[in-house]
């Protein structure tokens, strides 16, 4: 008979606050045989929580039900697990926040999507509430793009510990480079299934906010932190199956006519004050206007350069600000995607 290993596990949800989830979690030590199999993870009991105390219930009806539907390896304590759960009534019903299990179904019907983020956040300083790069005193924010050195560069700290605890709980990103903003920075995750690329920036999020309690300081992802510099966005980059192998100008032209039909509604989801930051200047469009391009940085959709060459790949959505629910930004714009018959 196997032995049994006692195991930490961190349950992981997302709560009801509005219009941005907070994310929660509790731990709880089960007994798994040893050794783990991924079979013996992915059976992860479910868990009960009040609800009332997270804006998903009352006090005279509170209990909640955490599904996992996720599992990480656990960077903060040896032989630990994050599991990432959806909100279920206890009838299995999902509850009304759960805004994953609108995706999951949407992608279901339609599968050979690739979804990678490109996820900025800023740093702020505790203990007088602005962007820590503000320490250096920038007049103009052309030097710290990828920059070092202790002029250029704040946050450095925060970040590398971030990369090595998203690589250990098995995050796959893409890159990590400092922003066009003193104390922002940039991680870009893997291009892969939607569901799993939400999951994953969800949980590097939670990751990062963890990191933050003992450094110590605030994550922030305000679109627009501060007035006169570039706002934080979480850019979307979307192929599918046909995409990758036919994306000519005459498929292009199908995609942006689906994209502009829906674009008032769509920036709806696009993250709280999205109007502070999508003005026309600092490397963005109008919120107001829909409009594209290959190559231009000032665009709601970008063509890459190397995409439009290829005439196969990708676009990059650069509408979506920092602060999105990945769930419900992914389930507006596959939406409008499959609108353009390119799925």
């Amino acid at each position: 008979m196997a032995n049994k290993k006692r195991v930490r596990v961190e349950y992981v949800w997302l709560d009801g606050n509005e219009p941005l989830p907070k994310l929660r979690s509790k731990t709880r030590y089960m007994d798994f045989s040893d050794p783990i199999s991924d079979e013996t993870i992915n059976t992860l009991s479910d868990w009960n929580f009040d609800g009332g105390s997270t804006n998903q219930g009352s006090l005279e009806n509170s209990d909640r039900r955490l599904r996992s539907i996720r599992p990480y390896e656990d960077p903060f304590h040896e032989d630990g697990m994050l599991v990432l759960c959806e909100v279920d009534y206890h009838s299995g019903v999902p509850h009304e926040t759960n805004s994953r299990t609108h995706l999951s179904s949407l992608v279901d019907d339609h599968p050979g999507i690739l979804v990678g983020f490109e996820q900025e956040f800023t740093l702020v300083n505790p203990a007088n509430n602005e962007p820590l790069g503000f320490l250096l005193s920038p007049t103009e924010q052309g030097q710290y793009y990828c920059g070092a050195g202790c002029m250029n560069v704040i946050g450095r700290f925060v970040v590398d510990e971030f990369e090595k605890a998203c690589l250990k709980a098995g995050i796959e990103l893409d890159g990590i480079n400092a922003e066009v903003m003193p104390g922002q920075w940039e991680f870009q995750t893997k291009a892969q299934d939607p569901c799993k690329a939400a999951d994953d920036l969800w949980v590097a999020r939670y990751i990062l906010e963890r990191i933050s309690e003992i450094k110590p300081v605030i994550v922030s992802y305000d679109p627009k932190p501060h007035a006169d510099f570039n706002g934080a966005g979480c850019h979307t980059n979307l192929s599918t199956d046909s995409t990758r192998e036919e994306f000519t100008e005459i498929h292009q032209d199908k995609l942006m006519n689906a994209l502009e039909a829906d674009h008032m509604q769509y920036v709806k989801v696009c993250g709280e004050g999205s109007e502070r930051r999508l003005t026309g200047e600092c490397e963005t469009s109008d919120i107001k206007v829909f409009s594209s391009g290959v190559g231009d940085r000032g665009v709601s959709v970008r063509i890459p350069e190397k995409v439009s060459r290829e005439r196969a790949g990708y676009f990059e959505d650069r509408r979506p600000g920092a602060n999105i629910d990945p769930y419900r930004v992914l389930y507006s714009l596959i939406s409008s995607v499959i609108k353009s018959g390119l799925l």
